[in-house]
């Protein structure tokens, strides 16, 4: 029983596989925050007013710096900000983006008898534009996955030796960087969507379930937000971009996070075998 509740650790200490040194997290520092900033003002520079292209890149950046700095200052695996058996399980990922697409369909199954909306689709941006951002989001997922979710959670465990002090750190965080996403509740949004996320990883010591399923929640919303597919509410726990935001968004996201944590501890006993720590 005891063992039991040492689950998360084993992918919290994968850190001491590497470098610790405070230059090597320092250096790590300015490559998470300055290359995503140069990005940013190169595309701002480059294609103004594209939403999607100044949104994403930086964040796919800011993911690759972060496993540039693994690989390179810390003298580690990159994978080990994945699983302590330095694979990626693709079983994993599969299970995180089809729960989470399953869950959005049922909500949109369920808006549809409540509220007699039409299934339609119309596009209310290029079709290119559209689905360059959705090649993107994945990428945007992991990466705000490894930066959060792996490297801060990694590197507070080097300090911190509480898995609920370290998940409420990042939750902070997490919700700091999306500030001026949805006005006032963002941050509390935002802190319970990545204690979720904490959560699902740290009970299942890896992170495919956590990227699988925010992978799919942003597809899904950017579905929801660029075409006319629904009228209103939220998609998948997230509040499209032309939908109220308000605290009932933060109540389903937490109904939602809570019946995608079960689902996905099902299946994962059911369809994964146990990975093992290096």
């Amino acid at each position: 029983m005891a063992e039991r509740r040492r689950y998360g650790w084993a992918f919290i200490d994968l850190a001491a596989l590497g470098v610790n040194s405070a230059r090597s997290y320092y250096t790590a520092f300015l490559r998470i925050t300055l290359l995503p900033i140069a990005c940013a003002a190169v595309l701002a520079f480059a294609v103004p007013g594209a939403g999607a292209l100044q949104q994403y890149p930086p964040i796919v950046v800011a993911g690759i710096a972060v496993v540039w700095s693994v690989s390179r200052g810390h003298r580690r695996p990159w994978r080990s900000l994945i699983a302590p058996d330095l694979r990626i399980d693709v079983r994993r990922l599969l299970i995180g983006i089809g729960v989470e697409f399953a869950l959005v369909g049922g909500q949109l199954a369920l808006l549809h008898l409540l509220t007699g909306w039409p299934w339609r689709f119309a596009l209310s941006q290029a079709w290119p534009l559209f689905v360059l951002t959705l090649c993107l989001i994945p990428l945007q997922a992991a990466s705000e996955e490894a930066l959060f979710r792996g490297y801060l959670t990694q590197a507070l465990g080097r300090r911190i030796r509480s898995r609920c002090a370290i998940a409420i750190i990042v939750a902070l965080l997490f919700g700091a960087m999306h500030l001026s996403a949805y006005g006032p509740l963002t941050v509390p949004y935002f802190f319970v969507l990545s204690l979720i996320y904490s959560l699902v990883s740290l009970r299942d010591d890896r992170l495919e379930l956590a990227i699988g399923g925010h992978a799919a929640m942003n597809v899904s919303a950017h579905i929801a937000a660029n075409t006319s597919l629904i009228g209103a509410g939220v998609i998948g726990g997230q509040p499209a971009v032309a939908m109220p935001f308000n605290a009932a968004a933060v109540v389903a996201l937490a109904v939602h996070g809570a019946i995608y944590y079960g689902l996905t501890r099902l299946l994962v006993r059911l369809l994964c075998r146990p990975g093992a720590a290096t």
